[in-house]
């Protein structure tokens, strides 16, 4: 008993100085490292970066994803986006992207380097030149085009040209709509619309 006794004493009194030691030894080495780590991996942005994102409230790769009341699929991302000052429904976007798919398949991609997201009103506004891109052959460009995220549906008042299935067109302005023909939408130019027809190939 006394043999066990002082065997015990001895455990606890060298844990007594093993502990703190090895605590040191662990709170050296978390120093030693903390001294090697450089500080641009410790900070990834710049501090003039850091300043202009407080101060502008910016958000980068924001996205919104929904669907119409068509039920087609629709989703829009951007590279930087922040707030309107005055306007809380309202803001401004870089780099621009929506998507929309509809139900037979066929897809609408709209791109834009500035624009405008309200989320009041629920409309996209890609402005800063425009394009759009259709699954079913046509390629569009513009000042400015509105994509309504609740409808699907979109519009520019803006002199548009590109290409579609029948060859190159011009008009003095566009609007992507639906109705019982074309439940899958369709594009109408009106306002001067020219086009050169290209005949298909037999």
């Amino acid at each position: 008993m006394a043999r066990r006794g002082l065997t015990y004493t001895q455990v606890i009194n060298g844990l007594k100085v093993l502990l703190p030691v090895t605590a040191l030894a662990l709170l050296s080495t978390m120093f030693l490292f903390a001294r090697s780590v450089t500080p641009t991996s410790q900070i990834p942005f710049a501090k003039i970066e850091l300043e202009e994102r407080a101060s502008e409230q910016r958000i980068t790769s924001p996205f919104f994803a929904g669907q119409t009341v068509g039920n087609h699929n629709v989703r829009v991302t951007a590279r930087s986006a922040r707030p309107d000052q005055e306007n809380a429904s309202l803001s401004h976007v870089e780099g621009m992207q929506a998507n929309v798919e509809f139900q037979d398949g066929q897809t609408l991609s709209l791109s834009a380097e500035t624009g405008q997201i309200n989320s009041l009103s629920l409309e996209a506004e890609l402005s800063g030149g425009a394009r759009a891109e259709a699954s079913n052959g046509y390629s569009i460009q513009t000042d400015a085009i509105t994509l309504n995220l609740n409808e699907g549906t979109a519009k520019s008042d803006t002199k548009v040209t590109g290409f579609g299935p029948a060859g190159a067109f011009e008009a003095g302005a566009m609007e992507l709509t639906y109705d019982e023909d074309a439940p899958d939408g369709r594009f109408l130019f009106t306002n001067g619309v020219k086009l050169v027809y290209t005949p298909q190939s037999p």
